[in-house]
């Protein structure tokens, strides 16, 4: 009998948008034949009706068969239950005044009707997808609520500020106070350590022997994989923190830094930062104004190969590319200076630096990108950067600077995208890094791409003919 219950219950889902559409188009076909253009109309309503009324019925019965299963919010489902049947009634009662075309009470009953589906439809979307569903992916939900921040992933708590949110947003669905599919809840530490009707989920300290964790790299195909089809997955990044989390202790209550933490991971806590400290468009420009720059020294640089361009059609501010300059002189060190207050993006890939030029370029205090991978740039030169306190992104890949260069610069408390890799410094120094420029995304350019057949052009001599 329980499973003949449970078959007709999962007809609800199927059957529960027909009485929905079906009534909706009643309404309006009874509104539309009051007008002369439309009477002919007055027809099919007594059928929309009954048709709705029907569809209703069969509705409220496979619904009420789906809350046997003892998943759902006994508050919500109580109120989404019984404005279900409400609406069954109402449109029974539809059927009845046109029969006896009693159009006073139908235009009640219409009304009535509309805002009953209208209630009905709210409640079971919640029960079907959670609170808030009408405004999660779209703008409101950007106002309704924000994600907390982290300016610092050491000092954040591994559970509420990282691994919680991931559970939010990709298990509440099924697995909070208004749905426990499998007799499971998510949305607290209790809940957690008590698990489902499988039993406890968590075994601290082993994550592939843990139910959570094991029906996430599950095969997406297979019916036990978690998230369900159709529905948000975790990321990669999710799943390594997660396991991390477990194999960690599953602790509710530490802080990361309290935590060891494998090398392979502080990148990815470091790019949890990224939501807080992105750089945005105004942050390359700074917003003071400021004169034109001196043309003759501008012209100066242009010719001896720098490439200088104006940020914007209205700023003063400038870029300036010395990808055509890879040795310096006494006359570009003065011209750059001569203009450095201009100057809010730097390139100088492959640069011979000499002493003279750091000088120069420490004189840029508009300065919020530089970019001098591969130069030749030592410990000591770069310590002439500390003035450049605008600055935000700083790109030392292919150099030769070391761990105790780079942290020379800990007053530049505003760098939030570093790039060193193809340096000395390694994995192994990423938490003295973080520590240094807590706001920072680091990037060690451990990355590799993949050659695909288009990428490889074979030459071959041409046939002989």
């Amino acid at each position: 009998m329980d499973s003949l219950i449970n078959l007709v219950g999962h007809f609800h889902p199927l059957l529960v948008h027909l009485p929905i559409g079906i009534l909706l188009f009643a309404i309006l076909i009874h509104w539309l034949s009051k007008k002369e253009k439309y009477t002919s109309f007055e027809k099919i309503v007594p059928f929309t009706y009954l048709i709705g009324a029907l569809s209703a019925i069969l509705t409220c019965i496979s619904g009420l068969a789906l809350s046997t299963s003892g998943e759902y919010d006994e508050k919500i489902l109580f109120y989404h239950q019984w404005l279900g049947i409400l609406v069954a009634v109402l449109s029974i009662a539809g059927v009845f005044f046109t029969k006896k075309k009693k159009e006073k009470f139908l235009q009640w009953v219409s009304i009535s009707l509309l805002i009953v589906i209208i209630l009905t439809g709210h409640f079971g979307g919640t029960l079907t997808h959670g609170a808030g569903y009408l405004t999660k992916g779209g703008i409101a939900s950007k106002i309704v609520k924000v994600k907390p921040s982290i300016t610092n992933a050491q000092e954040a708590v591994l559970y509420t500020d990282i691994i919680q949110p991931i559970v939010e947003e990709k298990c509440y669905g099924c697995h909070s106070q208004i749905k426990q599919k499998g007799k499971l809840r998510l949305d607290g530490k209790e809940w957690i350590l008590k698990g489902g009707e499988d039993g406890i989920i968590i075994h601290n300290g082993n994550a592939l022997k843990s139910e959570l964790y094991k029906r996430i790299i599950l095969d997406p195909l297979d019916e036990k994989h978690m998230p369900p089809k159709g529905k948000p997955q975790i990321t990669e990044k999710e799943r390594v923190l997660l396991e991390w989390w477990i194999n960690s202790g599953g602790y509710f209550d530490k802080k990361v830094k309290e935590l060891a933490q494998p090398a392979t991971l502080i990148p990815i806590l470091a790019s949890l930062q990224n939501n807080s400290t992105k750089p945005s468009i105004m942050e390359d420009v700074p917003t003071k104004e400021i004169k034109i720059a001196n043309q003759n020294s501008l012209n100066g640089l242009t010719k001896l190969g720098v490439t200088i361009l104006n940020v914007a059609a209205n700023s003063n501010y400038l870029t300036a590319n010395f990808f055509n300059v890879i040795k310096t002189n006494d006359t570009i060190d003065n011209l750059l200076k001569t203009v450095s207050a201009n100057i809010v993006w730097l390139k100088m890939p492959g640069m011979n630096f000499t002493s003279s030029l750091a000088n120069s370029i420490s004189f840029c205090d508009s300065l919020t990108k530089l970019s001098i991978e591969h130069s030749s740039i030592t410990d000591i030169q770069l310590n002439n950067f500390q003035k450049l306190i605008r600055l935000h992104y700083l790109n030392l890949v292919g150099t030769k600077i070391t761990l105790k260069g780079l942290i020379q610069l800990k007053g530049l408390h505003n760098i939030n995208e570093l790039y060193i890799g193809q340096t000395s410094i390694t994995n192994k120094d990423s938490l003295i890094i973080q520590k240094t420029f807590p706001k920072a995304k680091i990037n060690f350019g451990n990355y590799h791409t993949e050659n695909l057949p288009s990428d490889t052009v074979i030459l071959k001599e041409p046939l002989k003919k």
